[in-house]
């Protein structure tokens, strides 16, 4: 009989450190029944995403270290997942530079937040 442990189901990896926001965002995802694990750095993403396979992966962009781009280049050769980027509604170069690099959806913060629960399900494919 193998004992080894089950590999835990991801669904998607929030890229932040805010820890008041990843309560908002891993709490609205259980209660749609999605696991959302965080991550605290760029290098991060392409370690947790080769091992977990998530199908989305959320950037804050209020951390000024967290490149959209290398982001995305962190993802290649991996099944890519959505890449959807939020950052405050004046930064506006920082949001413009996630959509030049790739991210699916780019949005202010406060539009990601307000509308959360949709956005975990048309991302997830949820009913």
């Amino acid at each position: 009989m193998d004992d080894a442990p089950l590999p835990v189901r991801i669904d998607g990896l929030l890229l932040t450190r805010d820890l008041m926001f990843t309560s908002k965002v891993t709490g609205t995802a259980a209660a749609l029944g999605l696991r959302i694990e965080v991550v605290g750095t760029t290098e991060s993403v392409q370690t947790r995403a080769a091992a977990t396979r998530p199908r989305a992966v959320f950037i804050d962009l209020a951390c000024a270290d967290f490149d959209p781009r290398e982001v995305i280049n962190q993802l290649a050769g991996l099944p890519r997942p959505s890449v959807i980027a939020f950052g405050s509604h004046v930064d506006v170069d920082r949001l413009e530079a996630a959509r030049l690099a790739g991210c699916d959806a780019v949005m202010p913060r406060s539009r990601f937040s307000s509308t959360l629960p949709e956005i975990l399900r048309q991302t997830f494919k949820l009913s």
